[in-house]
Parts: structure tokens; sequence; C-alpha cells
């Protein structure tokens, strides 16, 4: 279970600028987003951020998609993750977490994604 001192230290990493260059760099260089964010979070890691995939913003617009997205993020999510975790949504669009740990506490997530890793098609869709 995340403590809040836990959640706090996220929280100040992801409003860091250190954290903000590293964004920025990361989001010139890949186009693509990034979010640190703590283990128990129930909400879309990218919505509302630079290069948020259209398609996703589309879908968090709904209920019923939006469900369908937050269990992507609640998949990546593992407890008890040691290494980078690829999660692929109804969509075909990865994400990806690396999780982030102090000694051997998760305190939280580095998290990018949103993207196709194979050209969509009518058919798969």
């Amino acid at each position: 279970m995340v403590i809040a001192s836990e959640k706090k230290l996220v929280q100040a990493l992801s409003l860091s600028k250190i954290f903000e260059d590293y964004e920025s760099a990361f989001n010139e260089a890949t186009g693509m987003p990034l979010s640190l964010r703590s283990v128990q979070v129930w909400n879309m890691a990218h919505h509302g951020k630079k290069f948020e995939n259209p398609f996703c913003a589309l879908m968090a617009s709904t209920n019923r998609s939006c469900v369908a997205c937050l269990e992507v993020q609640q998949q990546i999510s593992d407890s008890n993750a040691q290494e980078p975790k690829t999660v692929v949504c109804f969509a075909g669009l990865c994400d990806t977490t690396v999780p982030l740990r102090v000694g051997n506490d998760l305190v939280g997530f580095l998290q990018t994604g949103q993207v196709a890793t194979k050209k969509p098609t009518k058919a798969k869709f």
C-alpha cells in the first residue's frame, strides 16, 4: 500500500525543474507524452499532457471508453513491478511504465505511450 509520504514524494518530483526539463526533452525527441505518477492512481496518466494522443483524448471524454482506458492503467500499475512493462489497449495502442523505487519500496511509475507499434487496419480495429 502506498503511504501519503510516497505520494508526496512523487508529486514533488513531478513538479521539480529537473523532471520538467527531462519531460520537455523527452516530448520533443519522441513526440510522446511522459508522466510521473504514484502507484495508486485511478485516472488517465497522460490526459491533458503535451503530445497526448488525440484518439486517447477523445476516448477519455466518454464514460464507457474511459473505463477501458482506466483498465489499461490498472494493468500497467503492478505493485510488484521490478522491470518496465508494456500493455496494449483494445485499440492497439501501447503504454509503458518503468517502476520507480526508493530502496525496495515502489513509489511510482514513469509512464509513456499511447502509441501504435503497427499500422492500424480496419479489420484489427
